[in-house]
């Protein structure tokens, strides 16, 4: 089957064409360089296959040297000496030079003998430490519950104390309430004589009184 320039057009409409200049093959899936943003089919789509002219090797390329002596990666900054700045480092920053061993700013497993770099650190529920994902659960670090501290435990027992407190004051106040309630009530002997004292006054008025006119 012959091409026609018609079906040509179609099927560069669809694909893209290489833009290494002795390729030019169309490619469906093309890649597109980070650098220079062309396409390039699967052959070419490397900086070093198509000789990128915006890649530049010191720039994205960069490899940190080891201290020979403590074996840290040191950072060295864009144009500066990698000698000058590795001597610095072996003056100043390196453990084995200086006997200054430098703190972990991230931190680490706290399950003994295994030392990994938590990024993502995991905590436990019980003894409150950090973990990596091998030894998160409760049983594969030997996990021994947090014990509360004394300043944490003191407010406790002090609410509990004061608790305690409130609640026999009030007992001791509704007793002597209830006290004076029934010291103010009347005896049943004084409720039985004051009954007796309302009954005889009657009868004492009634009696006959020799010097009244209304007796004679």
């Amino acid at each position: 089957m012959s091409s026609t320039p018609q079906r040509d057009e179609r099927l560069l409409a669809v694909g893209q064409q290489c833009a290494e200049p002795l390729c030019h093959l169309v490619d469906f899936l093309p890649f597109r360089c980070q650098h220079c943003t062309q396409p390039f089919c699967a052959e070419h789509f490397k900086v070093e296959a198509h000789r990128c002219p915006q890649y530049d090797e010191s720039k994205h390329d960069r490899i940190a040297p080891s201290c020979p002596m403590c074996n840290e990666p040191v950072a060295i900054p864009p144009g500066q000496d990698p000698n000058v700045r590795m001597e610095r480092h072996m003056d100043t920053e390196c453990s084995v030079m200086t006997g200054k061993r430098q703190k972990k700013s991230a931190p680490v497993c706290a399950r003994g003998k295994c030392g990994k770099v938590l990024f993502a650190p995991i905590s436990c529920s019980n003894c409150k430490q950090q973990f990596c994902p091998a030894h998160r659960f409760p049983a594969d670090h030997a996990c021994a519950p947090a014990t509360p501290t004394a300043s944490a435990s003191k407010p406790a027992a002090q609410h509990i104390a004061d608790a305690s407190a409130k609640a026999s004051a009030a007992g001791a106040s509704a007793a002597q309430a209830v006290k004076r309630k029934w010291a103010a009530m009347p005896t049943p002997a004084a409720a039985g004589s004051a009954k007796l004292n309302a009954s005889s006054a009657p009868s004492a008025s009634s009696a006959s009184n020799p010097f009244s006119k209304t007796d004679r």
